[in-house]
């Protein structure tokens, strides 16, 4: 039985080799035709595979419809749910540590501006209001720096999560070379930061779509959950091409990127 699912293993991962080093071709063009043109499909998650990256880990918890996504997480979406074990080490190491140092400070200062705006804006007119409203919308936006109970809250939501949710790990070793290889040209994703843990974030969802594919699981499509902007995921919602050509390639399926407002909105309608 070991042997066979390490065979199993084996595959996949010679399979996902020859995707990202282009022995098996991807296909870019139309991934990239699909990517320009402005899509009117309407946000579906039935049968979806999502996977959650680390900052959608940290915002989750604290999101306005908190109770609704870890309600439909936990009780009603139909496919796969994949927290990659990159993102358990990223959580840990940058996200959890942030919140933890920056939360009980950040809400003083704030606190104290707000207070200093408050009373020139009753005088002063448009000026100190519009300062007030892009006050309210920074916290509404990183409303878990606001929150020294982030920590709680979140091991609440991972325990509800850990009853569902796979947590891949891929090799690292076999991917070593090819994370370096990409990040000299420029291949998504990564290739923006000084280390490779986008890299391995994509290979661990990869590897473990892949395996439970392997086992009969069909997805629809798989959604990857961030509000990482930058462009070697994505751009203004659009994920970018050469990913969702790996995915096609690789698995038979649609790839998108979707940030947490965008799920929450699927998830109550």
């Amino acid at each position: 039985m070991i042997n066979g699912a390490s065979q199993c293993a084996d595959e996949i991962v010679e399979r996902m080799i020859a995707v990202f080093d282009r022995q098996i071709e991807i296909p870019a063009l139309g991934a990239l035709v699909s990517a320009l043109r402005v899509s009117s499909a309407t946000a579906s998650l039935e049968n979806a595979a999502i996977a959650i990256d680390a900052n959608a880990v940290l915002r989750i918890p604290q999101h306005r419809k908190s109770s609704d996504i870890v309600d439909y997480l936990s009780t009603q979406h139909s496919g796969p749910t994949i927290l990659p074990g990159q993102v358990i080490q990223e959580y840990w190491n940058n996200q959890l540590a942030a919140v933890d140092t920056v939360s009980k400070g950040m809400q003083k200062k704030y606190d104290s501006f707000k207070t200093e705006v408050g009373r020139y804006n009753q005088t002063q007119g448009d000026a100190f209001l519009k300062i007030s409203e892009g006050l309210e919308a920074f916290k509404d936006d990183n409303s878990e720096l606001f929150h020294p109970d982030t920590v709680h809250k979140t091991l609440t939501f991972l325990e509800t999560l850990s009853e569902k949710a796979v947590v891949p790990y891929a090799p690292r070793q076999v991917f070593h070379q090819i994370a370096e290889q990409r990040k000299r040209v420029k291949t998504p994703p990564g290739f923006r930061d000084d280390g490779d843990g986008d890299f391995y974030v994509w290979v661990d969802v990869l590897f473990g779509l892949s395996k439970m594919m392997k086992d009969g699981v069909t997805p629809s499509r798989l959604i990857l959950v961030t509000n990482d902007g930058k462009i070697d995921w994505c751009r203004e919602g659009e994920a970018h091409p050469v990913l969702c050509a790996e995915v096609k390639a690789l698995l038979g399926i649609e790839f998108e990127i979707w940030t947490l407002d965008k799920f929450s909105q699927a998830v109550t309608g």
